[in-house]
């Protein structure tokens, strides 16, 4: 029946469905209560196989996106694979797995897209972190040649005053001095 078919375990079937363990253990209960059967290792565990990645696909379908109760999932893939039981493989299992094929296709090319996009977001990032850290670094530079230019014009400043008062207190020892010189002339002379 199965000869040559990989076998899957429960882990596998779970993780390819992105389900939990025990999800898959109460939907199998569901179908096996409904006729469906799983084939059985010694120790009474359940081996999965192709066609039952399928039902279950379909059965996750029902639950999920059409929301069926458990109970008529099962029912509609357990009567589902009874009608498909002796065909290896039945035109609307093609059907399902083309057209899962194909959302697979546009999935990739959109997945493609979105992660070309990522990449020129991640390139154009970049490029604007360096801008800002350019623009930083002559900032930077532009502050200190302000702040440079400003202490040259306040030493300027600083050293102009004390030449002005130097000049003034100089002018004022010079005309103290000519006072004083007139008024030495002016006592001998008496003017």
């Amino acid at each position: 029946m199965n000869n040559g078919d990989k076998a899957y375990t429960t882990k596998e079937i779970s993780d390819y469905l992105d389900i939990g363990t025990s999800t898959l253990r109460k939907w199998c209960i569901a179908l096996e209560e409904n006729g469906y059967e799983f084939l059985r290792t010694d120790n009474n565990r359940r081996l999965f196989f192709e066609r039952d990645l399928i039902g279950l696909k379909y059965f996750k379908k029902l639950v999920k996106v059409e929301n069926f109760s458990l109970e008529n999932a099962a029912k509609t893939v357990t009567s589902k694979h009874r009608g498909e039981a002796s065909e290896t493989r039945t035109p609307s299992v093609l059907q399902e797995n083309s057209d899962e094929q194909r959302s697979l296709t546009r999935s990739e090319e959109t997945l493609q897209q979105l992660l070309e996009h990522m990449k020129k977001q991640d390139e154009h990032i970049e490029k604007q972190e360096s801008f800002n850290k350019e623009l930083l670094k002559r900032l930077e530079e532009r502050d200190r040649y302000i702040e440079e230019r400003l202490n040259e014009r306040d030493s300027k400043l600083v050293e102009s005053l004390r030449d002005v008062q130097e000049t003034k207190r100089m002018i004022a020892a010079a005309r103290e001095e000519q006072d004083n010189k007139k008024g030495f002339f002016s006592r001998l002379f008496g003017k």
